[in-house]
């Protein structure tokens, strides 16, 4: 991802929000909407924008002065060098219409900028209709396939989202917010879309009378446009209501680098310098100099929540974790969302597989997380749409489009004295590392890259993300994370590296990733600690021999005459790719040994002027880069700097080649190896050529390396968690034929005399599932009872228990829970923890049901897309197991979760109307214990927008025996008011008892008080047996007046109710796949194909020539006396 894109972002995105702030009276709305969407303004808009513009750069002449205006307390910058960069941007917004030579020069940007983007639409997107906006309208998707295609062309067109022509003649003026070029870099994305940011599910959806986004009509507009230009008037309206809660803060560079800084800082104190350089194109330093990074500032340094966006796209899912998981709070409250869009695999099974480089689980566990909806395999948020835009896609654009995800991890729970390491054997830890490093660089094996070749490994061998520096850094987590001999570890890790034959290119590889090794202080190779012979140095022409200490590491800045750059700079930009830079150190032509060649991939580029101070034979030699604003097009040459180890170097001082060259992709190897020759070098020179090569400690404008925190933990020595009677561990158990972790070891370590005692006495063992990732152990028949936190979900079923008597220990040995498998937890669905700050819900959104779209029930034709969409709960496996079940009274799949998600589509479509016969109130009954045991009052049918799917708004009220008596009279009366009930088993009711705190919490508006049962009993739910309520009383009598009407004795049962957000249950897609875009398997959950009695199919696949039964419309049967033999089973069921 461009840096000038987010950093035109960054300017657009301040003087949207000031333009807010500044007119709260929202007259102004029409004109803000013109200024940050349309790439042509009227007269009265582009006015404002000079006005804005100019205000902002007047008050942003240096950081002080913008803190202390009247943004500075919302809009806050992290540092001087951001400030100044966004400040050139609002320069370039003012240009006067009175100007003609201004005005001239935005007209040539605008077309230049339009003409590149063209080009790039063409490419990228063919002939073909743009569906990027398919995915805005969910979870309605479907009817905007016609209607926003032709709104985007409009839009490229006219550069309006207005589709009247008095406003399109009026809009003449190209905007500079798109067409400003700082470096001739334009910021006009190609996929622009205005509609792409809002929910426009409510353009096509029938909304009840006063429902919040219902649409008063604007004739002018075409229904999306309205719909969005709605929105965004109430987003603002919202925003300058809480302004004053909030603070945004900005930094333009690298997300890495940023991250990295923000570790140093952790871990070295605010203020100190961690040597990292803005981005890897400037030789500017990264200081947060803002004074809220000063010891006692107010700017966080970690963080409950990090959302990276699709940041993985660009930085590699790897480095990203690495850099941003040790900034996450150590609280159960720690979220970090990572989201990929490009599509680099099949299907998002494989994206995941592939996405950590390595196992999955295994490198989750390492990396001390927990991707939540992977182990749950349950989500609130839909995915169907995305699911049928890609069944949409032809196999070329499926092949090169898009495919979203979004992963949300967790810090694994343990015990919160234990420091969540890990254990692991040497070897077995050494060999799960060597698989990391033969994955993060595939595409070194030359030999598997050529023979798999088609579009998704061409692009993805072409955009590398890892260089030895990021394993390096992936490494030092590790070490972090792990219990082990760490020397021993690396001892057997770089002997499996070196002996590695798979890799083509690894051994030109081998010094960059020892240099890596050393500096992040994870391995020293033997040679690197030698003192240099000086007699041979000495005739070095770069005068190295002469400096009193020579370092184990010697930045080498290479100087690139513009002239050499021809062969980039001269290739067409559409066939130019992303080609990737390194540096290249090899013997000479003359050289007199074996002729070698080294590759140093971390590189730092720029463009500009050198100026040394020193002498370059003293120790204390710098170089400063002055640097070329104007990049490319400027006159400066190419600078590159790279660190390389001081043995190399002192192979052949004066002679050995040193060159900046392209890397082998499959794009570069295409574009330039024809013109440039094999060795793919631009440039090359000898290290004595002092004109051109110059050798410093440390990098140009650099006081030191860059800081590399070591993330110690405080308790990782021990790697336990203890009491005054037991500590526990856990060991990863590592199968070497996969380098896959195939099973975790919890070990209870005996430290009280009373436990000794126990055990050495013969008491008897046993273990407990407590939790899916905790195993119990209690010790004697009344003996203590102690838990083993596992990082991951286990399974106590297949276990294996060790006994030490003599050693004073216990171990159980677990395999780890694949969800993939069916074996893991069918009720860990949605997980929450009780704390002291209130519930904690892991993986189901919060929702504001006041402020959702309320569907209007009463229009059953324009809910008809319900069905489909709310059948899509189940995944392609589940749908299967149903209708398998279905097809004959004596097959039974159970599945819980099978079950739920068809009682969930039942109460939606009763209470839509859209199947069977309607109602509003539903009976969560098991007949074969009690009958019912919760009361569902449905309120409303809502769009949750946010989440691409439905909600039901609605009032729970579990009965229990306490209960009974005071509501007895107002149970009689509520068969007379619509009421249906769902037959469920006793493994679905607890099921249901399971997730209701869950749909409960998520949409709380209410305090739990500081007596809260669950905080009392540390439980969620309080329980699942029949006659007990599993949810706390916090929250009871907190209904709304008039919440629902037309039920008999409502208010007495209100006291005792609580508001519930019923959503959907999905099924995850990298976990399993929901849809084969077969008619077979996609079809929905309420229509079976075959006869319900005995499975007979109809006269085609759609089940036609079956009998329908005329009462709920959701059976078939193929004859009359079928249907007359289900009758007794089907009656208790026919209503729900």
């Amino acid at each position: 991802m461009s840096q000038q894109y987010l950093l035109t972002s960054a300017a657009r995105n301040i003087l949207l929000l000031t333009l807010i702030v500044d007119y709260t009276d929202g007259s102004k709305d029409a004109s803000i909407w013109n200024i940050y969407y349309h790439l042509q303004l009227d007269d009265g808009s582009f006015a404002l924008l000079q006005i804005q513009a100019q205000k902002l750069s007047s008050i942003s002449a240096s950081i002080q002065n913008w803190h202390t205006s009247k943004y500075g307390r919302l809009l806050k910058m992290c540092d001087q060098g951001t400030l100044l960069r966004i400040r050139r941007i609002w320069d370039g917004y003012c240009t006067s219409t009175s100007n003609t030579n201004e005005t001239t020069s935005l007209k040539k940007r605008c077309e230049t900028g339009l003409r590149k983007a063209r080009e790039l639409q063409a490419r990228n997107l063919g002939s073909g209709t743009n569906l990027t906006g398919f995915r805005s309208a969910a979870p309605l998707s479907l009817p905007a396939v016609y209607d926003l295609p032709k709104l985007f062309q409009h839009f490229w067109e006219h550069g309006v989202t207005d589709t009247d022509h008095g406003t399109i003649s009026k809009s003449k003026i190209p905007n500079p917010m798109f067409f400003i070029s700082t470096d001739d870099t334009f910021t006009l994305h190609y996929g622009t879309d205005p509609l792409l940011g809002f929910h426009l599910g409510t353009a096509y959806a029938s909304l009840a009378p006063g429902s919040p986004f219902e649409s008063s009509g604007n004739p002018r507009l075409p229904k999306a446009v309205a719909a969005a230009r709605l929105e965004f008037r109430t987003w603002s309206t919202s925003f300058r209501k809480c302004q004053r809660n909030l603070t945004i803060r900005f930094f333009s560079g690298d997300a890495l680098a940023f991250s990295h800084t923000l570790q140093h800082m952790n871990s070295k104190g605010n203020g100190s310098i961690s040597n990292w350089y803005r981005d890897q194109y400037h030789l500017e330093p990264l200081v947060l100099d803002s004074d809220d990074y000063l010891s006692g500032g107010s700017a966080p340094t970690m963080f409950n929540v990090i959302d990276t966006s699709n940041l993985l796209d660009h930085l590699g899912a790897m480095n990203l974790l690495v850099a941003t998981t040790p900034l996450l709070d150590h609280t159960i409250l720690a979220t970090l969302y990572t989201e990929a869009l490009v599509k680099k695999q099949e299907d998002l099974k494989a994206l995941v597989d592939n996405i950590l480089c390595g196992h999955f689980r295994s490198l989750s566990i390492i990396f001390g997380l927990m991707p939540i909806e992977y182990w749950t395999n349950s989500t609130a948020t839909s995915s169907a749409e995305e699911h049928m835009f890609d069944c949409m896609m032809t196999k070329k654009e499926t092949d090169t489009g898009q495919m979203h995800s979004r992963l949300t991890w967790k810090r694994c729970v343990v015990d919160s004295s234990a420091s969540g390491t890990i254990h692991f054997d040497e070897a077995e830890l050494a060999y799960i590392l060597y698989q990391v490093y033969l994955k993060m660089f595939e595409n070194e094996d030359l030999s598997r890259v050529f023979s798999h070749l088609n579009l998704h490994t061409f692009r993805n061998q072409s955009l590398l993300h890892y260089h030895r520096g990021s394993l390096a850094s992936f490494l030092c987590f590790v070490k972090s994370r792990v219990v082990t001999d760490w020397s021993k570890a690396m001892n057997d890790f770089i002997r499996l590296v070196e002996q590695d034959t798979t890799l083509l290119m690894g051994r030109n590889y081998i010094q960059e990733l020892y240099l890596q090794l050393y500096l992040h202080k994870l391995y020293v190779l033997p040679a690197f600690g030698l003192p240099f012979d000086h007699t041979t140095l000495s005739q070095a022409s770069n005068s190295l021999g002469s400096w009193t200490t020579i370092p184990a590491l010697i930045c080498i800045t290479l100087q690139v005459p513009r002239e050499k750059l021809g062969i980039i700079t001269g290739t067409p930009w559409t066939e130019l790719g992303t080609p990737i830079l390194h540096g290249v150190l090899q013997s000479s032509s003359k050289y007199s040994g074996a002729q070698w060649q080294n590759i140093f991939a971390g590189l730092q580029l720029t463009f500009g002027e050198i100026s040394t101070s020193g002498s370059r034979r003293d120790d204390d030699f710098r170089v400063t880069i002055t640097e070329d604003m104007y990049g490319w097009k400027g006159h400066s040459p190419l600078l590159v700097s790279f660190l390389a180890p001081s043995l190399v170097l002192m192979e052949e001082p004066h002679t050995a080649t040193v060159a900046l060259g392209i890397q082998s992709t499959p794009q570069s190897v295409l574009t330039f190896r024809n013109s440039i020759g094999i060795e793919m070098n631009v440039y090359e020179t000898t290290l004595g050529d002092l004109d051109h090569v110059y050798l410093t400690k440390f990098r140009p404008n650099l006081s030191g390396h860059a800081s590399v925190c070591n993330f110690e933990a405080a308790n990782k020595v021990s790697g336990q968690a203890s009491n005054n009677e037991v500590a526990s561990t856990v060991k990863a158990n590592v199968d070497l034929k996969t380098g896959q972790i195939k099973s975790l070891t919890g070990r209870l370590n005996m430290l009280s005399g009373r436990t000794k005692s126990n055990l050495t006495s013969g008491a008897t063992i046993e273990t407990v599932q407590v939790a899916p990732d905790t195993i119990g152990i209690t010790i004697g028949n009344d003996g203590p009872k102690f838990n083993i936190p596992f990082p991951v979900p286990v399974l106590r079923s297949r276990s294996k228990l060790r006994i030490a008597r003599k050693s004073s220990y216990v171990e159980v040995e677990c395999p780890m829970a694949d969800p993939r498998d069916g074996d893991g937890f069918p009720h860990f669905m949605y997980p929450m923890f009780p704390s002291k700050s209130g519930p904690v819900l892991w993986n189901m959104p919060h929702l504001s049901l006041d402020r959702l779209p309320i569907l209007d029930t009463s229009k059953k034709k324009e809910l008809e897309w319900l069905t489909p969409h709310t059948s899509l709960m189940m995944s392609s496996r589940e749908r299967q197991l149903r209708e398998s079940s279905i097809a004959s009274s004596i097959v039974s799949h159970k599945d819980a979760r099978v079950d739920l998600k068809d009682s969930l589509f039942s109460m939606f479509m009763h209470f839509s109307g859209v199947q069977g016969q309607k109602a509003r109130v539903f009976g969560i009954n098991d007949p074969d214990h009690g009958g019912v045991h919760i009361l569902v009052f449905v309120s409303s049918l809502k769009l949750d927008l946010a989440n691409h799917t439905v909600v039901l708004d609605a009032a729970v009220l579990p009965l229990h025996n306490p209960l009974m008596p005071k509501i007895e009279q107002f149970l009689g009366t509520l068969t007379k008011t619509g009421f249906c009930n769902i037959n469920v088993n006793s493994d679905e009711l607890r099921l249901w008892k399971q997730i209701l705190p869950a749909w409960v919490e998520r949409c709380r508006h209410w305090e739990h008080r500081a007596s809260c049962q669950y905080v009392a009993t540390s439980k969620i739910p309080l329980s699942l047996e029949n006659g007990e309520n599993p949810l706390c009383s916090c929250g009871e009598g907190t209904l709304q007046s008039r919440y629902i009407l037309g039920i008999p004795g409502w208010d007495l049962a209100a006291k005792y109710a609580v508001r519930a957000a019923i959503s959907p249950s999905f099924s995850v897609p990298f976990v399993e796949q929901s849809f084969t875009g077969n008619a077979e398997t996609a079809r929905p959950a309420g229509i079976k194909a075959g006869c319900k009695s005995c499975g007979k199919s109809g006269s085609d696949d759609s089940g036609k020539g079956l009998l329908q039964c005329s009462r709920c419309q959701a059976v078939r049967y193929c004859s009359v006396a079928c249907q007359r033999h289900d009758w007794k089973r089907h009656k208790a069921e026919c209503t729900k």
